[in-house]
């Protein structure tokens, strides 16, 4: 699928902070049609199970698959810090088989990537990401697909620390080596990003808009067949350069959105401005350091048949979750546009859910070296919507 949902998710929060999970559950639906989050395994099951295969000293794919797997449902569970803990201590056993695993040690260290971001550790995040791409890189062809898909996730990690040229600089290097390698389906993702990237700023900094309009270009000019998906998703990506504010482009795209689909497909994602919340919350605005862990909630939703959201409805939250700032999100996903669905009118469409997690990047203090967590805040998103073949 293009990689449409990450450029808008990144423009409906105020960082352009958004990443897929390290997890996804499993989800039933109770009698009223609300859907429920079913962790599969229970924390202390998957912790017994990581115990004893460290004590029997299992092979390290075994060691990686048991550490994920509890690190999994500590993060499900809203244990954010011991999820990183677990990850960090599975790195610390095995980095050293980088180059006989170096797939399964990728997937460890982007784990890691993930849980470090949702704990507002941004810069290690994106190291950890570098991390996962070299690791990769120890053991595979340099012309791997998944060292290309790896190298756009370390520029991910730059676009969401606000590094635009250093996203750019990456995107166009993969766009590049997947060409020669003959991989066009990684080339367009490469060349998307770059567009997404650059609209998604145009609206708001109207001085990179001819550099949006270029990137857009670009991907006109393509003429592979294998690049036809992505010529059309540019159309949506123009729309948003069709006027000014963070809402610029919405009529446009719901005009151009006529083709249906199978999977939903995000198309239009308002911003999630933190602002007012800020502002309306006197303890937030006064106070000097963030929080140190994110309140969280997870939410689900139904993508109707004409590409519209409805039946939103948090499903579980952690006991300190403001209402505030919850409510801007429920606000936001009201708002959202889907390609429209290949269903039936009357069908009640598909189930989504999302992790929404409010984080306080650890920054250095002005004027010092002191490290602390920052006093704005912005919103993680990961979906956790099992699809369908999933197990």
């Amino acid at each position: 699928m293009i990689p449409f949902a990450f450029v808008l998710l990144q423009a409906a929060v105020s960082s352009q902070a958004a990443a897929p999970p390290p997890v996804a559950p499993a989800q039933s639906v109770d009698g009223e049609g609300k859907t429920i989050v079913v962790v599969g395994r229970r924390v202390e099951d998957s912790a017994r199970a990581l115990a004893a295969c460290i004590a029997r000293q299992c092979p390290p794919k075994e060691e990686i698959d048991a550490s994920l797997a509890y690190a999994e449902d500590q993060f499900l569970a809203g244990d954010y810090p011991e999820a990183q803990r677990t990850l960090a201590k599975a790195r610390g056993r095995n980095m050293r088989y980088k180059r006989e695993l170096p797939v399964e040690v990728g997937d460890l260290l982007r784990a890691s990537g993930r849980m470090l971001a949702v704990n507002g550790q941004r810069d290690a995040a994106r190291i950890t990401a570098i991390d996962s791409l070299d690791a990769l890189k120890s053991g595979l062809p340099s012309t791997d697909r998944r060292i290309f898909i790896q190298r756009l996730a370390v520029g991910d990690a730059f676009a969401k620390d606000g590094r635009f040229i250093a996203a750019r600089d990456v995107y166009n290097k993969v766009a590049n080596q997947a060409a020669a390698a003959g991989d066009v389906r990684v080339k367009g993702y490469a060349l998307f990003r770059i567009a997404g990237l650059y609209t998604s700023i145009a609206p708001l900094v109207p001085a990179y808009r001819q550099t949006a309009f270029d990137s857009l270009r670009r991907i006109d000019e393509t003429t592979e067949p294998d690049l036809a998906p992505f010529r059309d998703a540019a159309k949506f990506l123009r729309c948003r350069l069709q006027g000014t504010g963070v809402n610029a482009g919405r009529d446009c795209i719901a005009a151009t959105n006529t083709d249906r689909v199978s999977k939903a497909e995000l198309i239009y994602a308002p911003p999630i401005d933190l602002n007012n919340w800020r502002q309306e919350n006197p303890s937030t605005v006064a106070r000097l350091h963030g929080e140190a862990t994110p309140q969280w909630a997870d939410v689900a939703f139904r993508v109707a048949p004409d590409g519209t959201v409805h039946d939103i409805d948090t499903v579980r939250t952690s006991t300190d979750v403001d209402a505030g700032w919850m409510k801007l999100v429920t606000d936001a996903l009201g708002e959202r546009r889907y390609r429209p669905l290949e269903r039936a009118p009357s069908d009640p469409g598909l189930r989504r859910i999302e992790r929404y997690s409010i984080v306080y990047d650890v920054v250095s203090m002005k004027g010092t070296r002191i490290r602390a967590r920052s006093s704005v805040p912005h919103i993680e998103i990961l979906d956790l919507t099992v699809e369908p073949g999933m197990s």
